[in-house]
């Protein structure tokens, strides 16, 4: 090959060589999926070996930054259950009180809308009432129960791999491109640093 025709082609082949180097590594994030062994040396993708890992860790950081301590049980004393509750009372007098109390001898004679509608004022208000200290049992009752952190790790952990690559890739695919990209950039300034050397020190005569 002409002298003059590899200072030509070396930047080209240094860009090419850091396009692949950058895609590479961009492509060892996912794969191989599982271990493969070359020799001594076992290979595996960075997601897929540190998945665990990277579970265990996820869950600690949204369960210490993220879901501050006790902020699932201000969040469930924040649900409004008073347009619930008033369906509730009018349900349980009209539909479930009512026609049981009318079809008691003697007595659902005396049993008239009027009647059941103050039942269902004076349920709805012991509902309601009652709703309060309810709500607070429950949702302390749910945080002393339900592992959060526990619960995200092993819902990372088990998270299908093929399908996390194809959202990452969906929404980096950007900035992985500009990585690619870099790597040529970088490998072609490298060869014609390259060039200009073997210039400069007569290792390649024109």
């Amino acid at each position: 090959m002409p002298p003059y025709l590899l200072l030509i082609l070396t930047p080209f082949i240094t860009a090419a060589i850091g396009w692949f180097t950058n895609w590479v590594a961009i492509k060892m994030l996912f794969h191989p999926r599982v271990p493969v062994r070359i020799f001594f040396w076992k290979w595996q993708g960075l997601i897929p070996r540190r998945q665990l890992q990277l579970a265990r860790e996820s869950a600690e950081i949204i369960e210490r930054e993220i879901l501050q301590q006790h902020m699932i049980l201000n969040e469930i004393k924040k649900i409004n259950l008073e347009p619930y509750l008033e369906k509730t009372a009018h349900t349980l007098v009209w539909e479930r009180i009512g026609p049981q109390l009318r079809a008691i001898p003697l007595l659902g004679s005396f049993v008239n809308d009027g009647i059941l509608a103050k039942f269902e004022v004076i349920a709805c208000a012991e509902i309601k009432n009652e709703a309060g200290p309810l709500i607070e049992k429950v949702a302390t009752q749910f945080e002393a129960s339900v592992d959060l952190k526990q619960m995200i790790e092993d819902n990372i952990a088990a998270f299908d791999l093929e399908r996390l690559e194809s959202i990452v890739n969906a929404v980096a695919k950007r900035e992985f491109r500009t990585i690619e990209g870099l790597g040529a950039v970088l490998g072609f300034v490298i060869g014609c640093l390259q060039v200009a050397l073997f210039w400069a020190t007569g290792a390649i005569a024109m």
